[in-house]
């Protein structure tokens, strides 16, 4: 078997190649760059997702650094997804689709979408000529997310994507990786956390409870958060009913929840109670306007909880009220105005908040491993080879405390096959 890695020496952009003993080659991840990461390795993603070349293009989830370049994958090669994943990405593409000038992305790009091939967790794809691939269900920020395990008869590798186990179906990882991969020859493992390490480890939980805290001693509550980050929505939805407090959204972020409350049966997943609030929308008959004005002074009256996004519609709202609190629950590094990969609009957008007297509160919880859930893992499945990827640190695996890492960890060079 044969690996190549492209990019590993940074976070986003992630495409990996594996290779069959047969000469069979697969796809995992087609990403992006993140922004801040435009100087790495240019791949040429039509040439090398070539059905000449490819057999299929595997994603472990739908966020753009492991989804992105899904527009240019050569358009007889097939790009395998979960099934709440697809639906999920969908949404959002449809979204972005509206703003075609400035997203990029084009209907023809939606449409593409529907072709999307599905897979469940634990039941292998054995329609690839010399692999049995088998997707694993894994605990991330983005729901429906897959670690795979890929078996050429040979060989057996796992590729992690991105992953952790704090999060609420974090419990399950460990042993799901022990009934299903068991011992591997190699895995390839995501170290996004090597290069931002914390004191301890926040979980959804511990979310959970600071925002109920909150909720509970400030009445206008606004939420600036991913609208695909579903067990972060989760946590903050259940914490707003549990104080009583009105939950809000937009027809966009509505249609998010849809999409994943059609497909679950989990009850931290039923969100069925959020009340859409369009601060865009323009009203044109009385009877309207008159609707809408009493919506507003209910929410006055009672307090709420608003999810919103750093975007001008938003802004009306935000003047709306008095008094409001922003729980911001997303990465802190996007507000660091002076690094490449800082939101300009999403300081823009905080920074006129705050002048109109919003207080910003960050609550957030990572979407990735921390150094002692990596070693938990290669405990469990006893790799003879790490492969580090998705990491600005991969040094950082070979300082691991652990028989399982030490003397296994194996550098890959950007485009660069290794045979394993």
């Amino acid at each position: 078997m044969k690996i190549t890695v492209h990019r590993p020496n940074q976070i986003g952009g992630c495409i990996t190649e594996i290779e069959s003993k047969a000469g069979t080659r697969i796809i995992i991840d087609i990403g992006s760059n993140l922004q801040g990461n435009q100087d790495g390795e240019k791949v040429d993603v039509k040439a090398i997702t070539d059905p000449e070349r490819c057999a299929g293009v595997f994603v472990t989830h739908y966020h753009g650094d492991h989804i992105g370049e899904y527009k240019n994958v050569h358009c007889k090669t097939r790009i395998y997804i979960g099934g709440v994943a697809k639906k999920i990405f969908s949404t959002l593409q449809t979204k972005l689709s509206k703003s075609e000038e400035i997203t990029g992305v084009t209907p023809d790009d939606v449409e593409r979408i529907k072709d999307f091939q599905t897979f469940t967790h634990g039941n292998p794809i054995t329609n690839i000529p010399g692999f049995t691939i088998t997707p694993i269900r894994t605990d991330h920020s983005a729901y429906d997310s897959y670690m795979f395990l890929v078996d050429d008869g040979d060989k057996c590798v796992l590729h992690t994507g991105d992953f952790r186990t704090h999060g609420w179906t974090g419990e399950n990882v460990e042993n799901t990786l022990h009934e299903y991969a068991g011992k591997v020859n190699a895995l390839i493992c995501e170290g996004t956390m090597l290069s931002r390490p914390s004191s301890r480890i926040y979980t959804e939980n511990d979310l959970y409870h600071d925002a109920k805290k909150l909720l509970h001693y400030n009445k206008n509550v606004f939420v600036l958060c991913s609208s695909t980050n579903i067990d972060t929505i989760a946590s903050l939805y259940h914490a707003a009913e549990e104080e009583k407090r009105r939950i809000v959204v937009d027809r966009y972020q509505r249609s998010i929840l849809d999409a994943v409350m059609e497909n679950t049966g989990e009850p931290l997943y039923q969100m069925k109670h959020a009340s859409i609030y369009l601060p865009d929308v323009k009203y044109s008959k009385p009877a309207d306007a008159e609707k809408r004005q009493k919506k507003i002074d209910e929410m006055n009256y009672k307090g709420f909880c608003m999810f919103i996004r750093a975007i001008p519609s938003f802004k009306e709202p935000l003047n709306l009220f008095r008094n409001n609190l922003i729980i911001y629950s997303m990465w802190e590094g996007y507000l660091e105005k002076d690094k490449p990969y800082a939101d300009k609009g999403k300081i823009k957008f905080i920074n006129q908040a705050k002048a109109n007297g919003s207080i910003l509160i960050p609550l957030h919880t990572s979407g990735h491993a921390y150094e002692e859930t990596i070693i938990k893992i290669c405990k469990t499945i006893k790799p003879d080879i790490i492969f580090p990827i998705h990491s600005e640190k991969p040094d950082r695996f070979e300082e691991l405390e652990s028989d399982s890492i030490k003397g296994k960890v194996r550098r890959m060079n950007s485009g660069k096959s290794v045979e394993i």
